[in-house]
């Protein structure tokens, strides 16, 4: 295996801990979109189907 010393194990941990923090975080990210754009897509086709509904009476 390679022979690294301490300060560079503690480099590649700070590069790996900040790699699956953005990783993570834009998961999240992408996740909360797609949530936010469905709740958005319902909230229209609720108000669509009550102005239907309020056009027929």
């Amino acid at each position: 295996m390679i022979d690294l010393d301490q300060e560079t194990w503690m480099y590649l941990a700070l590069i790996t801990i900040f790699l699956a923090y953005f990783i993570w975080n834009s998961r999240r990210a992408k996740s909360n979109r797609k949530n936010r754009k469905n709740r958005d897509f319902r909230r229209r086709y609720l108000e669509r189907k009550q102005e239907k509904e309020s056009e027929k009476y």
